[in-house]
């Protein structure tokens, strides 16, 4: 389990972005909101380890503008990783172990999904970007009345994660994950009783990061795919929750 070497209806991101959303507290827990509070879908979602990122606030915002009700917390509290960390195989480790670990983000996540229930939604869903997909599928295995949750060129994802997992999944990997263990533990999914709402698709010409802070925007091919990732996104969770 490591971190990846290289570390339609939806609107189109775009290079220079000022946000939509509104920044807020949950308890005193950072947290940027995006969509109209009060819609029956929420969304929670797990940066990547940049966190609160352009990118990612961007993407909150276009599935916010698609009729969800967003929520990113700030879960490495204002302390991301820098691309110098990424280097270092003892700072990704103690990562793991603290900040970036299930244990110290879980509150997070429970605080998080309730807020959005108490908030109108009747569906709520997880989506993970890097290491937030090691939380995805852990949120998917422990966490209850989870419709569902996607994955973005995750990170951390072992074989074992996918026979754990409760409720439907999506992964959206990139060139610089391992294609082969997706392709098998999507086939162990699939003999799931919600093996059929499982997702697998394949972005083998993009690199990692690409839909989140490490994708450069400002070029079009890179911008284009991104955008073929979040309505994805839109779809798999509108087709999870009901209207």
């Amino acid at each position: 389990m490591s971190f990846p070497s290289a570390c339609c209806n939806t609107l189109p991101v775009t290079a220079n972005y000022t946000t939509k959303g509104e920044y807020g507290k949950l308890g005193d827990l950072d947290c940027y909101f995006a969509g109209v509070k009060g819609s029956k879908h929420g969304l929670f979602i797990n940066y990547d380890v940049f966190a609160f990122h352009p990118n990612v606030l961007q993407l909150c915002d276009i599935l916010g503008s698609a009729g969800f009700y967003v929520v990113l917390p700030d879960l490495l509290r204002g302390v991301p990783l820098t691309m110098p960390d990424l280097g270092k195989p003892e700072v990704l480790k103690a990562f793991m172990q603290n900040a970036g670990s299930w244990e110290t983000s879980e509150p997070a996540y429970v605080q998080g999904l309730e807020y959005l229930r108490n908030s109108g939604a009747t569906s709520v869903g997880v989506i993970g970007f890097c290491w937030g997909g090691r939380h995805v599928a852990t949120a998917l295995e422990r966490l209850d009345g989870v419709v569902g949750g996607a994955i973005v060129h995750p990170a951390m994802i072992t074989s074992d994660d996918f026979g754990k997992v409760k409720a439907p999944l999506m992964a959206l990997p990139s060139k610089d994950e391992d294609m082969e263990m997706f392709k098998k533990g999507f086939a162990e999914l699939k003999a799931k009783p919600f093996g059929a709402q499982c997702r697998l698709e394949s972005f083998e010409d993009m690199t990692h990061g690409f839909c989140g802070a490490r994708g450069d925007w400002a070029n079009p091919v890179i911008a284009k795919r991104s955008r073929d990732a979040i309505h994805l996104l839109v779809t798999f969770f509108n087709d999870l929750m009901p209207n």
